[in-house]
């Protein structure tokens, strides 16, 4: 049995409101995650994309200099490393594991647009994931019977939960649509091994600018349990101004 954690979206990184640097990321959100984690000691991390956002990169920003006006990409590397890559190996967790989300993607485009940058600024370059498995941008890991992708490649919309398990036809757990949703399905021939689909929600903030203050369905939390063979048990914790209560203690960043 192993125990695990899966984090997503946490979108480390800057942006320009108001003429102010602000950040994307929530320190307390992924504090609470990281005392919790000091108690559970994983055995396995996953981290589940759009760990570091790129938007400095973006092709959102392209000609538009005053969105990305003294922001840069090594330093939110180099910070984001400090942040969210070296207190987890702090853990010393038997495996570690990121996968590459369409954010840390644009990187690829970058390097496919400069050719001469190849090998210079990919995700485990920036990032020094020397012991992490690195996972390419759609691709899944498998851990037992549970799967972890992305979710990039799942359909948006009301029911990504169910698009993702009639998609995979697997117990897969994702993010990427930052909010919280579970889908189950079982079939006439193996209704013993049901099928369960978990959008994780983000580590990110929840109101960036480009959201222009609309209502959205972000929320923030994480995925964690443990997994062995054909048996799994997995939670979902959400967490509210950067704190929540699990077994009776309570976690704040």
């Amino acid at each position: 049995m192993q125990r695990f954690i899966a984090t997503f979206d946490l979108h480390f990184g800057y942006e320009r409101r108001n003429g102010h640097k602000v950040p994307l990321h929530d320190a307390k959100a992924w504090g609470a995650v990281m005392k919790f984690a000091q108690d559970f000691k994983p055995q396995v991390w996953i981290h589940g994309g759009d760990m570091l956002d790129c938007g400095v990169i973006s092709h959102h920003n392209k000609q538009k200099p005053g969105r990305t006006e003294g922001l840069r990409l090594l330093s939110d590397a180099v910070e984001g490393r400090e942040f969210f890559i070296k207190p987890v190996e702090a853990l010393r967790p038997d495996k570690m594991v990121y996968i590459v989300g369409n954010h840390e993607d644009w990187l690829q485009d970058l390097t496919d647009e400069h050719p001469g940058l190849e090998g210079m600024v990919s995700v485990d370059k920036l990032l020094g994931l020397d012991k992490w498995e690195v996972v390419e941008q759609g691709g899944v890991f498998n851990l037992g019977k549970l799967s972890f992708v992305h979710g990039d490649t799942v359909s948006g919309g009301e029911h990504v939960a169910k698009n993702a398990v009639i998609s995979y036809e697997r117990n897969i757990r994702f993010g990427h649509h930052h909010t919280y949703q579970v889908y189950t399905k079982n079939s006439p021939l193996t209704y013993k091994f049901g099928k369960t689909g978990i959008c994780v929600p983000c580590l990110c903030t929840k109101t960036p600018k480009y959201g222009e203050g609309k209502p959205n369905k972000w929320v923030q939390g994480f995925n964690f349990g443990y997994a062995s063979g054909n048996s799994y048990t997995d939670y979902v914790v959400t967490i509210i101004d950067g704190q929540f209560t699990y077994n009776g203690k309570l976690y704040k960043g």
